[in-house]
């Protein structure tokens, strides 16, 4: 029996890689277990790992702070791996080469996402090893692909949705094609790989309704793949009468993303564990709660329970961990990013002043609107002495700082001056929330996204 050679190359940076990912393993359906936006980050690191190992061997190996994508890490980012790991071992796939066509030389197959998975520790060293393999009869596709498109895990570590991502690696795959469009399906067809859940656990009105899917998985898609990647992508509708039958997508390139781009991406987020086992929930509840969810509900869901928890105009919350479950289970909460990325966004926009050729211009001034809004909402929801204070408060801290023009208008008229309302607003603003940051802008764009 022949013994089988583990790889030894140490892959320093998957997570900076370009992945030649196989067109068969992009718009992949599956049939058993949910497929989530981790468990797709973390396959398309796996190969990236094995791709740029050398020749020879059926094992691949690599630092588990390497896939982690941290200079440190810890028991819960072990956890949180091995539960990905078992999941790529469990869930069943079709692969495909991205079409429901049944046209003469095509190949079908059905396997799971890996073959086998261990974590060892060399005791030498004391460093953590991340070991997998793939099925034989798949491996040489996935490692060595004849037809692939070239894939940004940067760009794949921007995207909150499994929804987004699935998105992405199809159209990247039509970006250089002349006609610039993907295929042409049912839109029953790209539901279970836009959404990574399987026919049989969607839930009727899921499966019956396109405006159900287009609300919850195609806007939000479209609007985060163009506001942080390098493409652009348009939906087309084909209908039958008034029924939408099929969908397909418009691909174009554009030279930057919309928004900019975090330089050190992390493929998991171990800190929305720890904030899930802050508000009450035991630590297992919580990394099964982060492998099956996506990592933007879970981020919507903390952020509301942590606000509802602060607030102190409303009664106490009995139970932080229930209040949750119910935000993340129903999804009623509007999604949002935690400041794991630098803040981008340091200047201010003054109204008026957007440029019809500058798109993330227009939408920090978009979104300077909406927070004026919230801002407001609060200043008219506290007493009379808490207005004071923060009048005041604006009055000695940042008016000094404003133009001569706009302290008289300040003095003269306070409020009913619309350009010191706005000023007084936007810090309001910034003194509540603080600066916006590109995860603020991308939860405020998939948010137009689902209204619209």
């Amino acid at each position: 029996m022949a013994t089988k050679r583990v790889k030894k190359t140490d892959v320093v940076s998957p997570s900076s890689a370009e992945l030649r990912k196989a067109v068969e393993a992009i718009a992949i359906q599956p049939k058993s277990g949910k497929i989530t936006l981790l468990t797709r980050k973390l396959f398309n690191v796996l190969l990236a790992v094995a791709q740029q190992a050398d020749e020879g061997g059926d094992t691949y190996r690599a630092l588990l702070s390497d896939i982690v994508a941290n200079s440190a890490f810890d028991s819960n980012d072990t956890a949180l791996v091995k539960e990905h790991l078992r999941r790529m071992v469990s869930v069943q796939v079709e692969w495909s080469q991205g079409t429901s066509s049944q046209k003469p030389g095509r190949k079908w197959g059905i396997s799971t996402l890996i073959a086998d998975a261990e974590i060892l520790e060399d005791p030498t060293t004391r460093r953590v090893w991340v070991e997998f393999s793939f099925a034989p009869k798949i491996k040489k596709k996935l490692l060595d692909p004849v037809q692939y498109a070239r894939l940004s895990l940067q760009f794949q570590s921007q995207l909150r949705s499994s929804a987004g991502l699935a998105l992405y690696e199809i159209c990247v795959r039509y970006l250089t094609n002349p006609s610039h469009l993907t295929m042409r399906e049912t839109w029953e067809w790209w539901r279970p790989i836009l959404s990574g859940t399987p026919d049989t656990e969607a839930g009727d009105e899921a499966k019956r309704e396109y405006k159900y899917f287009k609300r919850d998985y195609l806007r939000p898609a479209i609007a985060e793949v163009n506001a942080v990647t390098n493409i652009f992508v348009e939906l087309i509708e084909h209908r039958e009468g008034r029924r939408v039958a099929e969908i397909q997508f418009r691909v174009t390139e554009r030279k930057q993303p919309m928004l900019a781009l975090d330089e050190h991406p992390n493929v998991f987020d171990s800190t929305l564990v720890d904030r899930m086992v802050k508000i009450g929930i035991p630590l297992k509840e919580a990394q099964s709660l982060y492998a099956d969810s996506e990592e933007n509900r879970i981020r919507a869901a903390l952020q509301l329970t942590e606000q509802r928890m602060r607030s102190t105009s409303l009664p106490p919350v009995r139970s932080a961990a229930a209040l949750f479950k119910d935000a993340l289970k129903k999804g009623y909460a509007p999604p949002v990013e935690t400041a794991v990325e630098k803040p981008a966004v340091a200047g201010r926009v003054a109204a008026g002043s957007v440029t019809a050729d500058d798109p993330k211009a227009r939408l920090m001034d978009e979104y300077a609107a909406y927070r004026r809004k919230e801002a407001r909402a609060l200043y008219d929801e506290q007493g009379d002495l808490d207005r004071e204070m923060a009048r005041n408060s604006f009055e000695n801290d940042e008016l000094p700082g404003l133009g001569a023009h706009l302290r008289d208008d300040w003095r003269r008229r306070g409020l009913d001056s619309k350009l010191a309302d706005t000023a007084f607003f936007d810090w309001l603003a910034r003194k509540t929330w603080g600066e916006p940051t590109d995860g603020d802008l991308l939860a405020f764009t998939l948010n137009q996204a689902r209204a619209a």
